[in-house]
């Protein structure tokens, strides 16, 4: 079975667009993967077609490809490549799946469990009154889930004033005082804070019990990152910007985290997450990926966190619920924060191609660019 063509679709989404790549084969068998990275669609697209006349004409094996594009190339090992390699491998493993008839995770040894505990994100964002984040978190409960992440510093950092502070403990406390402490709260701080300002803000927030700080401090600076762990009450999450496996190497052996966040379109795609999944349950950490991404990473991940022994919990965005939902046939089984695997061949979704067309393409976020915005970490608009 080899490849005959390679499309990449770029499909717009609220603050993001949804980076999706088709190859097909001379069986007749199409597989999908994504690569989404926000601000630089267009750069991975390209990349995508710059590994193309590569690919055309091989053999689909995932293993093999994902070597050849990662170790061929003088340049490799950035999150640009890395993006497109990982849409590529993943969607190489969905014709796999599909020519043998065998979900995915089938295919990568088989599930430890049947469904993933997932949390809600992408309903709030900004700097909004401690009301409407309480109203935010209330109304997620509502729809049935139990753990939500969300980001309560505002603009600030890297160095947290008392005025930040205070805020962000009048959130999360209105927050506890609406849903009380059966919700499981992430906390989301986009790397921001210097280490100092971030052991601080995290000792103050900490009698309302979040489930975990993620990026408290930029993840360049591992020592910084250990640092801040080794000083919290709190939990600490991080890895989503980490772009290949060899970079986990450190990350794992310093403990420089309790739950480690690789991101499936980012990482290197399926195989890579899996090796890295299991590498972080030597250390007897958890994982936890970074999924705000389109249904095609969703349903990725969902084949990793069923086999993975360490998995603990997903990423589930809920923001473009009408384009996430158009782009797949049927769409996924969650109840009450379990999302449950179908059993359909590959990444067991059927898209509609037609829709990849639907929702054209959009550049995001020049208006934070072109005035004095003040903020240290990802730039999104608020969501609602």
């Amino acid at each position: 079975m080899k490849i005959t063509d390679v499309k990449v679709y770029l499909v717009n989404a609220v603050w993001r667009n949804f980076t999706i790549v088709k190859i097909d084969t001379d069986d007749g068998i199409s597989g999908y993967g994504e690569g989404t990275m926000g601000d630089f669609e267009k750069t991975i697209e390209a990349a995508v077609y710059d590994f193309k006349p590569f690919l055309i004409g091989r053999e689909v094996n995932p293993n093999e490809i994902y070597n050849f594009l990662y170790r061929h190339f003088f340049w490799r090992g950035g999150p640009i490549l890395m993006s497109a390699i990982s849409a590529i491998e993943q969607a190489l493993w969905d014709i796999l799946g599909k020519s043998v008839n065998k979900p995915v995770y089938e295919l990568l040894g088989g599930k430890t469990k049947d469904s993933v505990r997932v949390y809600a994100n992408g309903f709030i964002s900004g700097d909004r009154s401690p009301e409407e984040f309480a109203n935010a978190v209330r109304k997620v409960v509502d729809q049935g889930f139990n753990a939500v992440k969300l980001d309560p510093f505002g603009s600030s950092g890297p160095q947290a004033s008392r005025d930040d502070i205070e805020k962000a403990k009048s959130r999360l406390k209105a927050i506890r005082d609406a849903v009380g402490y059966n919700i499981d709260v992430m906390l989301d701080a986009h790397g921001r804070f210097n280490t100092a300002s971030a052991v601080k803000m995290i000792n103050e927030i900490s009698k309302y019990e979040p489930y975990w700080v993620e990026e408290p401090v930029p993840e360049e600076d591992i020592e910084a990152l250990k640092n801040v762990k080794d000083k919290s009450p709190i939990t600490i999450a991080s890895g989503e910007r980490i772009v290949n496996k060899y970079r986990y190497r450190e990350f794992l052996e310093k403990r420089a985290v309790d739950i480690i966040q690789p991101d499936v379109c980012h990482v290197g795609g399926i195989e890579a997450l899996k090796e890295v999944g299991n590498m972080a349950e030597t250390y007897y950490i958890s994982v936890a990926p970074h999924n705000p991404n389109g249904p095609i990473a969703t349903a990725a991940t969902l084949n990793l966190m069923l086999i993975l022994n360490n998995s603990l919990i997903m990423e589930y965005w809920i923001d473009a619920e009408t384009v996430r939902r158009s782009l797949i046939k049927e769409y996924f089984n969650v109840k009450n924060s379990y999302i449950h695997p179908s059993d359909k061949p590959g990444l067991g979704i059927e898209v509609n191609e037609e829709a990849l067309s639907r929702y054209p393409y959009k550049k995001l976020h020049l208006e934070y660019f072109s005035k004095d915005y003040k903020y240290y970490g990802d730039i999104n608009p608020n969501v609602s």
